[in-house]
């Protein structure tokens, strides 16, 4: 009757990870739309990913204060609402031709309430599964299943904007006859106006999200048993931080996660700008179809990876998959044509299984005193994303997209440095009694 009963809660949960998936992946072509809309250069368009990662750094901690506080319900429905509020100032924004700073606010809150989501959701349905069969590992088996639906959720996010954002429209100016007064200035309005209603769709399925959140009973778990810590002030948090931050590897591995989100949106955010370079003709919404292949293989390569690590050190495969990785990207500035989009979709498949390892091997050898605060901590290093994509978008301007591809692999070498010092095992039996003093 448990497991039964478990059934609705946990589909509510799963269904967070396709929205989150979908949203992030919306950048991506939201990028190219606003290209068009406000005649912005690539550095210019990258703030997209900016606002929007910034939002999860800045709602990271607020949102983890929340859940210890109230609970995890309250804070994704908090997250729900102030997601379904960005989505819906979308629509008056993108009227009369739009604001590009206007859109990049409601991108910051549509992040900031994913912040919330993302601090409640991975315990909670880890909790869930346990209360099912305690002891047995269920809880695992649950987040594990919930996180399987996350590149579907991204894909979406892609095909959403394919077919609803993206219309093939490319302004030609007339040749051989005098353009018309406002032409210009009407084709950018229409591109602005074309991200309005896809989310405000978006906005209304969130709102009804947020509705069978509030009116679902969820079944008990063990954080319901234990009191309410409203107590994490601002200096307890510094303190414990100060103590991670002694332990020898600790900032490498915040410095590993911090430079895999930014190449993560730096490899996807330019995917239709390097696909329309390098095979000259190819319209927007084809070059989005390779943003596709590219989650593809990236859910592949997460399957690949899961088989891997049954019989190859996590340590290990990590650096082989970054340095395959930053060998894609090598390809992307070396070579022309098919050969460097082949490249761009082969660095998703090697950069599928990093986020999970990197988080998985900081936190592994903490004490449990200060797993959650370190875990707030890797989940602030998302601001790589706000971080590297301008550096990579003014590279772009200033020589080409093929070649603004070796920033991510900077970041890949960083990964691959920290998988091999992490492999050598100089800090693992320095972590623990470093904590215990």
């Amino acid at each position: 009757m448990a497991a039964t009963a478990n059934v609705w809660p946990l589909a509510l949960l799963v269904s967070l990870f396709v929205l989150w998936g979908a949203a992030n992946n919306l950048n991506d072509i939201l990028i190219k739309q606003f290209q068009k809309a406000f005649t912005l250069g690539d550095m210019q368009a990258s703030l997209v990913q900016s606002a929007f990662y910034t939002g999860y750094f800045i709602g990271a901690l607020p949102a983890a204060r929340l859940a210890r506080a109230y609970g995890y319900k309250i804070s994704i429905t908090t997250g729900l609402a102030l997601f379904s509020v960005g989505a819906f100032l979308f629509f008056p924004i993108s009227r009369n031709g739009g604001s590009y700073p206007g859109f990049l606010v409601c991108l910051y809150l549509i992040a900031f309430g994913l912040a919330f989501l993302e601090s409640a959701a991975n315990p909670w349905i880890v909790l869930l599964g346990d209360s099912s069969k305690p002891g047995s590992g269920s809880g695992i088996l649950a987040l594990n299943f919930a996180q399987a639906f996350n590149p579907l959720g991204s894909i979406g996010g892609i095909l959403i904007g394919r077919f609803f954002i993206l219309d093939g429209r490319e302004y030609v100016p007339p040749q051989g006859k005098q353009t018309l007064p406002g032409a210009m200035t009407e084709y950018q309005r229409h591109e602005a106006a074309m991200v309005g209603v896809p989310y405000v769709v978006l906005g209304c399925v969130v709102a009804v999200l947020t509705l069978c959140f509030i009116c679902t009973k969820f079944p008990r778990t063990s954080a319901d048993d234990s009191e309410p810590d409203r107590q994490l002030t601002f200096a307890r948090f510094c303190a414990c931080a100060n103590r991670l931050w002694r332990v020898p590897g600790f900032a490498q591995g915040l410095l590993a996660q911090f430079t895999y989100v930014g190449a993560q949106v730096c490899i996807w955010s330019f995917v239709i700008r390097l696909v329309q370079a390098e095979l000259p003709g190819v319209s927007e919404t084809r070059a989005a179809d390779f943003m596709l292949f590219s989650l593809v293989t990236f859910m592949l390569g997460r399957f690949a990876a899961a088989a891997l690590l049954l019989v190859v050190n996590e340590r290990r495969l990590l650096c082989i998959y970054a340095v395959f990785a930053c060998l894609m990207t090598v390809i992307i500035a070396a070579v022309r044509g098919r050969a460097a989009v082949a490249a761009v979709c082969a660095a998703s498949f090697f950069m599928s299984m990093m986020y999970p390892t990197i988080f998985g091997l900081v936190l592994a050898p903490l004490d449990g005193q200060d797993t959650e605060v370190a875990a707030a901590l890797l989940v602030m290093m998302v601001v790589g994303g706000a971080a590297v994509a301008p550096v990579m978008g003014g590279v772009s301007d200033a020589s080409s997209i093929a070649l603004a591809y070796l920033v991510p692999g900077a970041c890949f070498l960083n990964i691959a440095a920290f998988a091999a010092q992490h492999s050598l095992g100089r800090f693992h039996a320095e972590f623990k009694p470093l904590l215990r003093n």
